[in-house]
């Protein structure tokens, strides 16, 4: 086996590929940028961190409410299960294993409010990520810590109104309901995300430049919430046979992930694209042709009235 010449043959196809790259990437100069700001805001520990902070804040904040506030959070509880497609068993996680009376006792009226700040953190993680897409600094202290309690305490009523609407939306199966229903979806998510960024920001960046990101944030996390009802059951369910308890969590930690990488690459690539000076040109382009056609149509003259016979 001649391993000197596989390695050369080797080192030459990397060097080729790697050409190739280069190239495309100066063709395509939003290309550049995209794999520069991606290094720059450190994607891969901005999607891990957000899911730490969703695992070990977020959940334990949902346990002790659904606990405390069971009629209130039940459908927030149940909305987070079902949009992760975790099944029974990580529903039975998420609520806990023990009654809520023993969950009231050990907590507290000061661990329920010790939770809550401490469940902020995921909000924290959230602002950081948009504040480094975006460039801006960091706004911390008791004004941020006021809007990350504002803004969690809103997605958990968000959570709520999606559990009730969401058992309203349940109607026959036909292509046109189910096409509809996921059209809402894309756009309840949509419109989230984008008060979500503009709050998070403390409105630091226009509406009309978050609107890009909030879209493929909305459709990209419905899609991959439809897919996880279809693949995390089964993957939950070997989970938790091979390693009980543990591999729920495991789990619900790997779903975490992807969505946080759905947040992530979704409001980076809606900052790149909408700030690209061709993708400007053509919108400008395109509303200039719409506004031209509109005044054409205000201009045109009124069809004279027949002659009466």
């Amino acid at each position: 086996m001649d391993v000197a010449g596989m390695r050369e043959r080797l080192t030459a196809t990397y060097r080729t590929r790697k050409q190739q790259a280069q190239d495309l990437v100066d063709q395509v100069p939003i290309l550049g940028r995209l794999v520069r700001d991606f290094v720059r805001i450190e994607f891969i520990d901005r999607c891990m961190l957000i899911a730490a902070q969703g695992l070990l804040a977020l959940v334990p904040m949902l346990v002790v409410l659904a606990s405390f506030f069971p009629h209130l959070i039940g459908d927030a509880v149940h909305a987070f299960t079902a949009a992760a497609g975790v099944g029974k068993e990580g529903t039975t996680l998420i609520e806990g294993e023990v009654t809520t009376d023993q969950v009231r006792a050990q907590t507290g009226t000061a661990g329920l409010l010790i939770t809550l700040f401490s469940a902020s953190s995921f909000a924290r993680a959230i602002q950081r990520m948009y504040e480094r897409v975006w460039e801006v600094p960091h706004i911390g202290g008791v004004v941020g810590l006021r809007r990350c309690l504002g803004w969690l305490i809103g997605w958990l009523v968000t959570l709520q109104l999606a559990g009730g609407l969401r058992a309203l939306l349940l109607g026959p199966d036909s292509l046109a309901a189910g096409t509809a229903r996921l059209m809402l979806q894309m756009l309840l998510l949509s419109l989230i995300w984008w008060a979500t960024s503009w709050l998070l920001l403390f409105g630091r960046v226009g509406w009309r430049r978050l609107a890009l990101g909030a879209a493929l944030t909305g459709v990209l996390g419905v899609i991959y919430t439809r897919g996880s009802t279809i693949l995390m059951p089964p993957y939950v369910e070997a989970n938790a046979d091979q390693f009980g308890t543990l591999g729920i969590i495991l789990a619900i930690s790997t779903w975490l992930i992807g969505f946080a990488g759905i947040m992530v690459g979704a409001a980076l690539v809606g900052r790149i694209v909408s700030e690209d000076p061709t993708v400007l040109r053509a919108v400008s382009s395109v509303l200039g042709l719409l506004a031209a056609s509109w005044a054409r149509l205000r201009r045109r003259p009124a069809a004279e009235p027949a002659a009466p016979r």
